[in-house]
């Protein structure tokens, strides 16, 4: 393929954003090698879902804070594969990661892929409450560490009498402490921003609030 040719795709793949090695293969009538020379030559994404089908070139996505771009509906995460974003979101969660959190954050099904992460040795997982599991680092001493601090965050759950942080409802409290197991590297302006795009009206100072309140330890950066 001439090189006027490889910068038409590459142009090509700008105006779209997205798009499948089959519109590739069928724009430019080339061989499926050539386009993903082409592509690898370039740098590129693969999208976590939709069956990995879509590409995007690699200065496309636009990263938010915790790794992950969608456009139209096609996501994409700065960790990889499905397979590689659910271990590194498991590995930084501070209390480890449940199913209905890994679907959720990353709005796809993920309950097969966990149970091979823990057959292959990628992850651990230990039952909670009755039959909640909760998924784990596959270093032990980790999971360990994970695993009571999702026993004390269960704890702090409040109760309908129990006191709250100052300026925040139940409700709010449960938000933000989900979020802060979802993102728990993210700052009080990052999480606050996070939930006001889900339609909660959460201030940075109501997340230093529930932080405080709950003396909830944050995983170390590496």
């Amino acid at each position: 393929m001439s090189a006027d040719r490889h910068q038409k795709l590459i142009a090509w793949m700008k105006t779209r954003k997205v798009t499948t090695m089959k519109a590739l293969r069928h724009q430019f009538q080339i061989s499926h090698m050539t386009v993903f020379r082409i592509l690898s030559e370039y740098g590129y994404h693969t999208s976590y879902n939709r069956n990995a089908a879509f590409y995007a070139l690699r200065d496309m996505p636009q990263f938010d804070p915790a790794g992950f771009w969608a456009y139209r509906g096609i996501r994409f995460s700065r960790h990889g594969s499905l397979s590689d974003t659910i271990v590194a979101l498991v590995e930084n969660a501070v209390a480890g990661q449940t199913v209905r959190e890994l679907e959720e954050r990353l709005q796809t099904r993920t309950a097969n892929l966990l149970c091979r992460l823990v057959r292959d040795g990628r992850l651990t997982q230990r039952s909670l409450q009755g039959r909640l599991v909760v998924y784990l680092a596959s270093d032990l001493r980790q999971a360990d560490q994970q695993f009571q601090q999702r026993q004390q965050l269960l704890k702090q759950l409040p109760a309908p009498q129990q006191s709250l942080p100052e300026g925040c409802s139940a409700t709010e409290v449960i938000e933000i402490l989900r979020a802060l197991v979802l993102s728990p590297k993210s700052s009080p302006e990052e999480l606050a921003r996070q939930l006001t795009a889900r339609g909660l009206r959460i201030t940075p100072g109501q997340v230093s609030h529930v932080t405080t309140h709950y003396a909830l330890k944050k995983k170390r950066r590496r």
